[in-house]
């Protein structure tokens, strides 16, 4: 799935927020009463926007054969349309699928509807990592729908050495064979990631150490490639080490099972998608419902193995099948609790030196050659 962050249109919205004074001091998170549309009791149909073949079509149609409301689902190809719909057509919509990049200034923009928990019981099936997130901590306005993390795939029929850091991505012995991503934002958080430097609170100075370490590293790099670019150099030995996204790697090893895939020791990169509900939704009702729903242990499950990815809910293992468990083990969150710790969300868009050093790896992957 692509996990473009739209630099450009948050620098844009963040700039105007600051100039327009609506968010000049940060304040403690409050947990406002929600208001549901007056209309909700009645509702009788449900508007969803999310990305394409990410949502069990069976299961719309039994919830809509269960509680008699018609779903209509709009898919997206890519993230900025999210912000672009919110904005232009805040009523259009009562659930949307938004990455955790995204919730934070969502919030900050008041674009988003906080949830009754009363109306979702099964919020408690939840794993205790995803409640405690920290863009939305304790799902006061998202609920989070798929989870994974940035690590490093590794063919192991040429690789013998790795000591399981990203100290590989700097070894000049896999010169031309390695991959990473064309998101300036993950090459700048595996650099940060590997000096030791926090994600968030970042000075200039580590960040300028990191943009450094960043052109030592470009001469090794086979590509900045997309994820699907990236299966292709991982499955035909073109690459033999990659810094990919965990939910790309089992359809790679079911090609050549020579990849193994691990969780960096220094801590990984963190991602969610979640759902929510907007401002402006005139069917906050049936999307409770809905999101209720989706948490049932069973459904999920069934959702889970329908989109060939992992929800986030820890009742739901009993009604996974064995085979399916084990290849998606450990692909949501590390395995290991003290490389979990580790691990953090990126949420520093707001941080114009943040900003500033992402647009220049940006202008150093366009100008990157195979």
């Amino acid at each position: 799935m692509d996990k473009k962050v739209f630099l450009i249109l948050i620098f844009i919205l963040v700039f105007g927020i600051i100039v327009g004074g609506y968010f000049l001091i940060s304040k403690p998170e409050t947990f406002p009463t929600p208001s549901l549309a007056p209309k909700a009791p009645e509702d009788k149909e449900l508007h969803i926007f999310n990305w394409e073949n990410y949502l069990s079509e069976e299961i719309i149609k039994n919830f809509e054969k269960e509680f008699n409301i018609k779903v209509y689902l709009d898919t997206f190809q890519s993230s900025d349309e999210v912000p672009l719909v919110l904005q232009s057509e805040p009523e259009k919509y009562d659930l949307i699928v938004v990455e955790d990049n995204l919730v934070s200034l969502f919030k900050k923009l008041k674009l988003l509807s906080p949830l009754d928990h009363s109306q979702i019981p099964n919020l408690v099936n939840l794993k205790e990592e995803a409640k405690k997130n920290s863009y939305d901590f304790g799902n006061y306005y998202c609920i989070p729908y798929v989870h994974g993390f940035t690590g490093i795939a590794i063919n192991e029929k040429y690789v013998k050495d790795f000591d399981g850091t990203r100290k590989i991505f700097w070894n000049q012995k896999y010169k031309g064979k390695i991959s990473l991503p064309n998101l300036p934002e993950e090459i700048l958080v595996n650099a940060l990631f590997y000096l030791g430097y926090p994600l968030e609170n970042v000075t200039k100075e580590q960040l300028n150490e990191a943009f450094e370490l960043i052109l030592k590293q470009k001469p090794l790099v086979i590509g900045y490639d997309d994820p699907i670019r990236q299966r292709e150099l991982m499955i035909n030995e073109k690459a033999w080490i990659a810094l990919i996204y965990s939910t790309e790697v089992l359809p790679i090893q079911e090609v050549n099972p020579n990849i193994k895939f691990f969780a960096p020791k220094e801590g990984v990169l963190l991602w969610a998608d979640n759902f929510c509900i907007p401002k402006d939704a005139q069917h906050k009702k049936a999307a409770h419902l809905f999101l209720n729903y989706l948490l049932e242990p069973k459904i999920s499950a069934q959702n889970s193995q329908d989109i060939g990815a992992l929800m986030v809910n820890e009742k739901m293992d009993e009604f996974l099948p064995e085979e399916f468990k084990e290849k998606h083990r450990g692909l949501d969150f590390p395995l290991d609790k003290e490389v979990l710790a580790k691990s953090k969300y990126f949420t520093s868009y707001q941080n114009l030196q943040v900003l500033e050093t992402i647009n220049k790896i940006k202008t150093e992957i366009e100008t990157n050659s195979e």
